[in-house]
């Protein structure tokens, strides 16, 4: 059976490696919001990662073969699916550290049925650099996310709580944002247009997404906002992460735009229950 783990260094230290998803590990090491459990908290070799921002789960680690099937979906079917429901959650979404462990992991919930998905994974090739020239359209003004923003005190936005539900609900508070993370934007009329900021930090490396509001979108804001987003960590010595669904086309030409180039896919199992 699985336990309840705090969240630090210690256990990344003896969980995270080179094949864990980094969105995932941000928030194994308390940086992003989130849940750990593990299956021996003195020696962890597996564990189950919930995102709040995602709302999925990563099984992580190196002892998957070592995991008891029953234990394992008895504990998803007693403490897992309880947790999810309470958030009004009505689906089991989850991802693997390794290839080989989704197999594995769908015979484990059997008789359940998983269905699948894949992911993109988009990043800068090696000595590449984002492509600046992207321009920002016409009528919009961009906007640094910073304290006074959140205030509402340097600048008169109408709606500036939008993109701070969306940055609490990944870091868990404004403040854990202005002190690790980076956004900004798109202002028109004194009303946010649309944003990029970044989600998930690991690593000095920052996973982030875009969205574009209403008439706004097809724009080009979400382009330009991500550009300007990418070019500000990648100028400062860090490394950025996109992920998108395989059917999000307009995502990833948005990458492809920014100077971002396809890195490796992975698959997303999910089952529904009532």
């Amino acid at each position: 059976m699985l336990h309840f783990s705090q969240r630090n260094q210690l256990l990344t230290d003896k969980i995270v490696h080179a094949n864990s998803d980094m969105m995932y590990a941000g928030v194994v090491v308390g940086n992003n919001t989130g849940e750990v459990w593990v299956d021996d908290n003195a020696n962890p070799g597996f564990c189950m990662v919930w995102s709040e921002y995602l709302e999925g789960f990563h099984f992580m680690g190196s002892r998957c073969s070592h995991v008891n099937g029953l234990e394992l979906k008895a504990f998803i079917e007693s403490i897992i699916i309880p947790f999810l429901k309470s958030k009004g959650i009505n689906s089991f979404e989850f991802s693997c550290d390794h290839k080989a462990w989704m197999p594995i992991i769908c015979e484990m919930l059997s008789p359940r049925e998983v269905n699948k998905s894949k992911q993109y994974v988009y990043k800068l090739a090696a000595k590449s650099r984002i492509n600046t020239e992207l321009a920002l359209p016409a009528g919009y003004e961009v906007l640094e996310i910073s304290g006074g923003f959140s205030s509402g005190v340097s600048v008169a936005i109408q709606n500036y709580e939008v993109i701070f539900s969306e940055i609490e609900k990944a870091w868990g508070s404004a403040a854990k944002f202005l002190e690790r993370g980076k956004g900004f934007v798109a202002v028109q009329d004194n009303v946010i247009c649309g944003f990029a900021s970044t989600h998930f930090l690991y690593d000095n490396t920052y996973s982030f997404g875009t969205e574009t509001y209403g008439p706004h979108k097809r724009k080009g804001l979400s382009s330009f906002l991500s550009m300007k987003l990418a070019d500000e960590v990648t100028s400062k010595g860090a490394n950025v992460r996109w992920d998108c669904m395989e059917s999000n086309v307009a995502s990833q030409k948005t990458a492809k735009k920014v100077g971002l180039v396809f890195s490796y896919e992975y698959e997303i199992g999910c089952f529904c229950f009532e």
